[in-house]
């Protein structure tokens, strides 16, 4: 039997179901039930880093991290890997999201595999009774200032007293 009759069998679909694409349109047939269609998105390009925040919930600390792709770091107990940032083509300021594995390296159990979106961090959250990381944004290179705090000022955040306040 071919797979995908037998898929479409398995989820109680008709085996006559199809996709087509028409234009920037989507058309899904499922046998005599209505037509849906759906715009598709824009063309993605990926970036060579990835800004990242992770908070420790019960410290109530959050550090921000940034990552290049391949790249690997530690949180707390946790292992995090990038492979790849994405963001819509032309828009690099746009809705990043971010292909990452993090273990917890205490239970050597996957705490999180897939892709965070950075406008929607709860759509793939990752589940970890401690520690909490989302996505921020792609970064493109090391000159492009990124959205965590102090990295587009010139100068470097300081504290009331350093600047001669009370």
């Amino acid at each position: 039997m071919n797979r995908l009759v037998g898929a479409f069998m398995l989820l109680g679909l008709p085996a006559g179901a199809q996709t087509t694409i028409q234009g920037d349109n989507r058309v899904i047939s499922l046998g005599n039930a209505p037509v849906a269609e759906s715009k598709t998105r824009a063309a993605a390009s990926s970036a060579a880093q990835a800004v990242m925040r992770g908070l420790d919930k019960l410290a109530g600390a959050s550090e921000d991290i940034i990552l290049t792709a391949g790249e690997t770091t530690q949180f707390g107990p946790l292992t995090i890997s990038m492979q790849d940032c994405r963001y819509p083509k032309g828009n690099p300021n746009g809705d990043a999201f971010v292909s990452l594995s993090i273990i917890d390296t205490k239970t050597g159990k996957s705490a999180f595999d897939g892709w965070m979106i950075a406008s929607s961090p709860a759509l793939n959250a990752m589940d970890h009774p401690r520690y909490d990381v989302w996505a921020i944004r792609c970064k493109l290179d090391d000159r492009t200032p990124s959205v965590v705090a102090g990295e587009s000022s010139p100068l470097p955040i300081m504290r009331p007293e350093e600047l001669g306040g009370n």
